[in-house]
Formats: structure tokens, C-alpha cells, sequence
């Protein structure tokens, strides 16, 4: 059984208000254990499903209850606290994220995010080493595409992130984080997918909500990337101006020329949102 090693500290705090000690958080943080609150429930459901004995030792832990109650109760009062609130999934949904007793995540692994993922081995030398919080993402404006039958986007590679695909009308990755600093440039490839042994030139653009107000109408934030039948570069530098923290990146692929506004549908092809860490 892994053992959940939580500082007094950390328990007070957790009880309180759910909230992780800072060192601890932002190197986990960093290290794209980034989830939505829809991820963060799946987290919370693969943790019920392979390792319901740790959520039992921290419930225990938090509550610590005076009197006997069952195993189901103690995880399903864990769950209430850390993801619902007036019996709705919270938007600062809580997640355990884990690392090694430094709070860092060398061997690069990660908890499941579904119900459905398999039951992977915890390192034994990892343990929960902070709770972190869903960021907040403003409701950005729903897109997707009208026609995927012959083209659709193969892969998108992004600073730290690599995401390959397969076609669909629209795709949301945000649990995808791509961690950029505002005094670098970094290299977007964009690669097309087909469903046939013929290509097609495919128009892309590319749409970063800078100031994270929740469109991508302001200055900058509007890239054409070009059109091309292979995979292309394009260079991102984020703006001087860009605000620090979590925001949204949004990719469209068009065979029939794709439009500068992010919202309208593209007509063949695909649509992709990314999350973006600034710093």
C-alpha cells in the first residue's frame, strides 16, 4: 500500500480550505499534472477504483472521525469536499497530483484522469504531495468543424506537448499544457492527417487569448499560419504584454480556407484547443 505521507501542516490546510503548500504545488504544477474539473473527478474515480485504501488514509487523515464509519463514507465525504459544491461539480475542482518526497516528479509519471484508465503502479517511492486546483478557464466560444471525412489534424506539437489524432469534429485538450515564457520563441508544427492516400493544401490558423479575457479578438492573438498539404512550422513569441498564468490556445485546420474569427465553424477539417502555462 502506498503510503500517504501529509504534514500537519498540510492536513490543517487541506481540511480548511483545500489549498496545497505553495513549494509543493508549483513543482508539480509545472510538470503538466494540469487538470479540468471534469479530469479532476476522473482522477479522484481512478483513485476510488485502483487505490481506494489511500483515499480512505486521507480521508482519515483530514476528518479524523471520533466514531467508526465505513470505508464508502469516508471516500464519498472526501469527494464532496474536494469536487462539489450545492451537489455541482465545482470549477475549482480538487485533485491529489504526487511526487517524490522532494515534491518533484522525476520518473515523469502521472495519475489516471478517467474511470477508465488502467490501474498503473504508483512509483514506490512517490506518495501524494500536494492537492491542486482546476485553473480557472473562461468559457471560450464553442466551434467544430462541419465536414472531417477527409482531412482532419494528425498532430500539433507545442513546447513541451506532443498530442497526435485521430479526426473528429472538434477535440478539447486542455489537460494537454504547454508551458511557455514570454521572453522566448518557440516552434508550433502543425501536421495534417487524411483519411485517403490523396492530400490537400490546408489552410491553419492559430488563436492565443493573450490577456486571458476569453476571445481571441485582441491584438496578437490572431495568427495565420500558413497552407500547406505536409507538416509546417510557425514561430510563436508570446507578447511582451501577455498575462502570466493559464490560457487558451485554439487550432483550426480548413481545406476550404478557415476564417480569422475563432468562433466560426471551419468547413473540412478540424478544430483543437490546448492549455497554455505562461510565465
Amino acid at each position: 500500500m502506498l503510503k500517504v505521507m501529509l504534514t500537519s501542516t498540510f492536513v490543517a490546510s487541506l481540511a480548511a480550505t483545500i489549498t496545497p503548500p505553495a513549494e509543493a504545488s508549483s513543482t508539480l504544477f509545472e510538470s503538466r499534472d494540469v487538470l479540468t474539473p471534469q479530469q479532476a473527478l476522473g482522477r479522484f474515480q481512478w483513485l476510488e477504483k485502483c487505490y481506494p485504501g489511500l483515499l480512505v488514509e486521507v480521508s482519515d487523515n483530514i476528518f479524523d472521525p471520533t466514531t467508526p464509519i465505513p470505508n464508502e463514507e469516508k471516500i464519498a465525504n472526501l469527494k464532496k469536499v474536494m469536487l462539489y459544491k450545492n451537489s455541482a461539480l465545482r470549477a475549482d475542482a480538487k485533485y491529489f497530483t504526487f511526487g517524490d518526497e522532494d515534491n518533484a516528479n522525476p520518473k515523469n509519471w502521472f495519475a489516471g484522469k478517467s474511470p477508465t484508465t488502467t490501474c498503473l503502479q504508483i512509483p514506490s517511492d512517490y506518495r501524494v504531495s500536494a492537492v491542486l486546483v482546476a485553473p480557472p478557464i473562461p468559457n471560450y466560444c464553442a466551434t467544430k468543424s462541419r465536414e472531417r471525412a477527409y482531412e482532419f489534424i494528425k498532430s500539433v506539437k507545442f513546447s513541451n506537448i506532443e498530442n497526435t489524432s485521430s479526426n473528429t469534429f472538434y477535440s478539447n485538450y486542455i489537460g494537454d499544457t504547454a508551458k511557455i515564457y514570454v521572453d522566448k520563441s518557440y516552434q508550433l508544427t502543425l501536421t495534417p492527417g487524411f483519411s485517403g492516400t490523396e492530400t490537400y493544401p490546408e489552410t491553419w490558423h492559430v488563436f492565443i487569448d493573450w490577456n486571458q479575457d476569453g476571445d481571441f479578438k485582441d491584438a496578437k492573438e490572431i495568427l495565420f499560419a500558413g497552407v500547406s498539404e505536409q507538416a509546417m512550422q510557425v514561430e510563436i513569441t508570446p507578447p511582451a504584454s501577455a498575462k502570466k498564468g493559464m490560457t487558451k490556445m485554439r487550432v483550426t485546420m480548413d481545406y476550404l480556407g478557415g476564417s480569422n474569427d475563432a468562433c466560426k465553424e471551419v468547413d473540412s477539417g478540424e478544430v483543437e484547443d490546448y492549455l497554455l502555462y505562461v510565465k
